[in-house]
């Protein structure tokens, strides 16, 4: 709230509130924060408007970064951007000698065209052609290679071999030079840790690919009407995400029953794979790029005591997202949502000069979209031991809603401690908190859960209490759907939890 352009009669009204906050801050023990006097800890609360905050996100979603996509010029330039902006609030490079950019290989796929897909019903000697639309019946994915196939369509279930399981969807059904339907996941739907990690390997997507290929199959059809920008595994096999609708059409007439298929196959953990009697054109334009490369965005403010500035606090967030498939994916929501916000403590804390004893990590993820590449590049390559790192807080799709949630385990959950302290003191929204026992996650599906895995203390943080459904990989996550005011609370409570856990005397945590 700019008080310079507020009407005259709404600031007389906010005066009197103004007045008591500053009561409520001078009474409070500020001991907590480190020699940092009242003033700073004031400065650092109020350093960043929503006018930066809108500014930042209007930024990173524009064309001109074409949607962020990692490998692609359009990520570079944001990239670029978003450390001239850490460099010019006076952080610094967190590897020095190679500037604010962690390099990696990361093999990418621009889509080139909207695709098509169509189903061909046999009547008699002819067949009925339906087409269907971009976006609203299905999505490229950059998994897929360029071309077009026209062939019979197999359902199979999930598209899995798994002979150590006794599960095989291509089982006694021939899909040589066939388009096959799969489904998302695997069919074990349980909660038995032993029997989950057992599935785990046959969860990824590129495997469905690979295990179609290796029967034969000529393209597919994923039942997951979600865009997707993996790159491509295979440059001449068609791959589109489609939604229901157009996967019952192909199960017309089969006397199958999408839905009563799904649950046999999860509830007897047994294959139902199927001629539809249709067939299928699949087709896109692609550009492979498998050379290519991209880099995480790596900035600090380094600790000003000599043996707890070796102790580093890291605030995370993937600022890449879909691209241009071909139509611009802003990813507003996903992820320039915590982008902004990590750029928004960066600044509160530098433009405040805010003392931290410990060094604070301020981290953009490349590839995350991906499969959490720039995450996991970042764990395996980080230079000192992994026991420094004592608290990394992910920040991915938080920008909407009216309250804030937060999830550890169990061995860290005094962390959240601080921040619902924070939120008491400083902000005052509705705050969530949970922890829950240690154990390896089945399908890892953010950045966090990299370092979780690694046994660093991890905190998932986000905003809930949206009254309206979250856009998800799609053209339509923009601007309309963030909610500034609960994004410059976030960044509140996450400067002042950083100002009191960077100056804490020590953070002991339990070892899961």
């Amino acid at each position: 709230m700019n008080l310079h352009t507020f009407h005259p009669m709404k600031r007389l009204l906010l005066l009197p509130l103004l007045f008591f906050f500053t009561l409520s801050v001078s009474a409070q023990q500020v001991s907590d924060y480190g020699s940092n006097d009242r003033e700073v800890l004031i400065n650092a609360l109020h350093a960043v408007s929503e006018d930066d905050i809108s500014s930042w996100m209007h930024t990173m979603i524009s064309p001109e970064f074409r949607g962020r996509l990692a490998g692609d010029i359009g990520y570079d330039l944001a990239a670029e951007w978003a450390a001239g902006k850490l460099e010019s609030w006076g952080l610094k490079p967190f590897f020095p000698e190679k500037g604010f950019f962690q390099e990696f290989d990361q093999p990418y796929t621009l889509v080139k065209d909207k695709g098509r897909l169509e189903v061909h019903v046999p009547v008699g000697d002819e067949f009925i052609t339906k087409k269907y639309n971009y976006g609203e019946h299905y999505w490229p994915w950059g998994i897929s290679g360029s071309g077009e196939v026209t062939a019979e369509v197999v359902y199979v279930g999930h598209g899995i071999t798994a002979p150590e399981l006794g599960y095989d969807d291509y089982a006694g059904i021939d899909v040589t030079g066939k388009i096959v339907i799969t489904e998302l996941g695997v069919p074990y739907t349980g909660n038995n840790y032993d029997s989950l990690l057992l599935w785990r390997p046959y969860v990824d997507h590129s495997n469905k690919v690979k295990f179609a290929l290796e029967n034969g199959a000529a393209g597919l059809i994923f039942a997951y009407h979600v865009a997707s920008p993996r790159p491509t595994v295979d440059p001449d096999f068609i791959f589109l995400a489609a939604s229901d609708e157009v996967v019952r059409d192909l199960l017309a007439g089969t006397g199958k029953d999408l839905d009563a298929v799904r649950e046999h196959i999860k509830t007897t953990l047994t294959p139902m794979s199927f001629h539809t009697g249709k067939k299928a054109t699949l087709a896109l334009t692609s550009e492979y790029y498998p050379d290519g490369t991209t880099a995480n965005v790596v900035a600090m403010i380094e600790g000003s005591d000599p043996e707890l500035k070796n102790e580093y606090l890291i605030i995370g967030a993937h600022l890449d997202h879909l691209g241009m498939m071909p139509v611009l994916f802003p990813g507003a929501l996903d992820n320039a949502s915590g982008c902004a916000l990590a750029l928004g403590v960066a600044k509160a804390l530098a433009s405040s000069e805010a003392e931290l004893k410990r060094t604070l990590i301020i981290l953009l993820f490349g590839a995350e979209e991906v499969g959490l590449v720039g995450a996991r590049q970042f764990v395996e390559r980080f230079p000192y031991p992994k026991e420094q790192i004592k608290m990394m807080i992910n920040l991915d799709m938080v920008g909407r809603g009216n309250a804030f949630f937060a999830v550890t385990a169990d061995p860290w959950s005094e962390l959240l401690d601080a921040l619902e302290r924070n939120n008491e003191r400083w902000v005052h929204r509705p705050f969530m908190t949970r922890s829950s026992p240690w154990q390896p996650p089945i399908r890892p599906r953010t950045d966090g859960m990299v370092f979780y895995m690694e046994k660093i203390p991890a905190i998932t943080f986000g905003t809930r209490g949206a009254t309206t459904p979250t856009l998800y990989h799609v053209p339509e996550d923009t601007m309309d759907q963030i909610d500034i005011e609960i994004m410059r609370d976030v960044i509140k409570v996450l400067t002042m939890s950083i100002i009191e856990l960077g100056n804490m005397k020590e953070i002991v945590l339990d070892t899961p």
